[in-house]
C-alpha cells in the first residue's frame, strides 16, 4: 500500500553473500546507490522534511549512516536543528569513546555515536529525531535508544521520520506502545521481497579494480592523468567543520556557501558549467550531504536542458543484473577513498561532460582505484573536490 503515485520510485536488488536479509530496497529518487537527477532527489528530501516538521521542535536529528546522512541533514536543515549523524569511522579527536550498537542485516553491522557529542547535546533538546531511508524492522533503533537511556538514565521523546515505512503491523504496535511516532513518505509490505530476489543472477557488467595487494601504484598528477586519458583536477577546500560531529546544521549549510564561493572566486565554476549538458556529482560512502547541495546549487545555475545527477560510492556489496527491470546494470569494485584495504562499490556510472568527485576521504590509492573506475564509465573531465580539515579521516 503506497500513498500517492509512488510505486514507480522502488525496485528490489539482491545483497551479495548477505544471509540475514537477501534483499534491498532500491529507491530510484534517493541518489544514494541508484543514480538520480537531483531535482528529484530534492524533491524526495524536501516532501519528508515537510512531512517531519510537527515533530521538529527543540530536537536532535541523527542521520543513520550511510545511506540517510543527506536525508538527516536535510531534515535539519529544514528547521536549523542540532545535528549528528552515527557513523562507521575512527573519527579523529573523539578519544575513540563511542556509544556502540549494531545494525545487524547490514553489510558492515557497526553502528555508533561520538559519546562526547551525545553527552553534550543530550541535554540541551526535548526529542531525539531518528532519521533513515528505510525502516524495515527498527531494531537497530530501539537497541540506539535503550542504549541511550542506560547511559543516560533519562527518558526523551523519540520520533523515526523515513522515506520508506516497511515495518510489520507487530512492529507498528510495539513502537506506538512505546510513544515514538514514525513519519514516513512510502509504507511497504515486505513480506515477499526475500522471495522476489531469490532467482536473481548476477549478468550485469563488474569491473574489479579493487586489489587485495597492500598497495597499489599511487596516484601521481600529470604521469597518471595522460596514460588515462582524462583530464582530473584536484580542489582542496580547507574547512574546520568535520561533517561527523555534533552541529547545529546551520553551521554546515554557512560552510558549504563557503566551499561554492571559494569554487566561484578561485576555480571559475560558473564557467566550468557553461557548456555542459550532463553532470554528476558523485558522493562518498558517509559523506553524501555536501554532495547533495553542491550538486543543488549546480542544477540552479545551469540551463534548463542541462541534467544533473547525483549518487555515491558505498560499502554495500550487490549484485548487477542486466534485466531491464532491474535497478543496478553494472558494479565497479573500488578502494575505499576512507581505507585502502576496504572493498567499496560504485553503480552506474554514467558518462558525464563533467564529473564531481567530492569526499572528505583521503586515501590515495581509494583516489586511483576510483579514477578508473570513472576513467571506464566514459568520463573524461573530473573534478576531485576534498573537504579538508586536519583531524582528516
Amino acid at each position: 500500500m503506497y500513498k500517492g503515485d509512488n510505486v514507480n520510485r522502488i525496485s528490489l536488488a539482491k545483497r551479495i553473500n548477505n544471509n540475514k536479509r537477501g534483499y534491498l530496497i532500491i529507491n530510484s529518487n534517493q541518489g544514494k546507490h541508484k543514480i538520480a537527477l537531483i531535482g528529484t532527489v530534492i524533491n524526495e528530501y524536501n516532501d519528508l522534511a515537510k512531512e517531519a516538521k510537527g515533530c521538529l521542535e527543540n530536537v536532535l536529528v541523527i542521520g543513520f549512516a550511510e545511506t540517510a546522512t543527506a536525508i538527516g541533514a536535510t531534515v535539519a536543515s529544514s528547521k536549523q536543528t542540532l545535528f549528528m549523524q552515527t557513523t562507521r569511522e575512527d573519527v579523529p579527536g573523539c578519544e575513540g569513546e563511542y556509544i556502540n550498537f549494531t545494525e545487524a542485516h547490514s553489510h558492515a553491522k557497526m553502528q555508533r555515536i561520538i559519546k562526547a557529542d551525545m553527552d553534550r547535546a543530550y541535554t540541551q533538546v526535548e526529542k531525539i529525531v531518528f532519521a533513515e531511508d528505510e525502516i524495515t524492522t527498527g531494531n537497530t533503533i530501539w537497541q540506539c535508544i535503550e542504549k541511550l537511556e542506560d547511559i543516560y538514565k533519562d527518558k526523551k521523546k523519540y520520533a523515526i521520520v523515513a522515506i520508506i515505512n516497511a515495518l510489520s503491523q507487530e512492529r507498528r504496535e510495539f513502537f506506538k506502545e512505546k510513544n515514538i511516532d514514525i513519519v514516513s513518505l512510502v509504507d511497504l509490505n515486505t513480506y515477499s521481497f526475500e522471495e522476489d530476489v531469490r532467482n536473481i543472477v548476477e549478468n550485469g557488467a563488474v569491473y574489479s579494480i579493487y586489489s587485495g595487494e597492500d598497495k597499489l601504484p599511487c596516484y601521481d598528477g600529470e604521469e597518471f592523468l595522460q596514460k588515462k586519458d582524462m583530464t582530473v583536477d584536484n580542489i582542496i577546500f580547507k574547512t574546520e567543520v568535520q561533517t561527523r560531529r555534533l552541529m547545529n546544521i546551520k553551521k554546515l549549510d554557512d560552510e558549504i556557501k563557503k566551499l561554492i564561493i571559494y569554487l566561484e572566486t578561485e576555480y571559475g565554476l560558473k564557467e566550468i558549467l557553461e557548456d555542459a549538458k550532463s553532470i554528476t556529482v558523485l558522493g562518498s560512502e558517509e559523506f553524501t550531504y555536501v554532495p547533495f547541495k553542491l550538486a543543488e546549487y549546480i542544477d540552479i545555475n545551469t540551463d534548463e536542458d542541462t541534467k544533473v545527477y547525483t549518487h555515491s560510492t558505498t560499502r554495500s556489496p550487490i549484485m548487477a543484473c542486466s534485466e531491464s527491470d532491474y535497478p543496478l546494470h553494472t558494479r565497479y569494485e573500488v578502494r575505499s577513498l576512507y581505507c585502502k584495504n576496504r572493498q567499496t562499490y560504485v553503480y552506474d556510472l554514467k558518462k558525464s561532460d563533467i564529473l564531481f568527485l567530492v569526499t572528505d576521504g583521503s586515501d590515495e590509492a581509494g583516489f586511483e582505484s576510483v579514477l578508473e573506475a570513472i576513467r571506464i564509465s566514459g568520463n573524461r573531465h573530473v573534478y576531485i573536490i576534498r573537504w579538508s580539515n586536519e583531524e582528516q579521516l
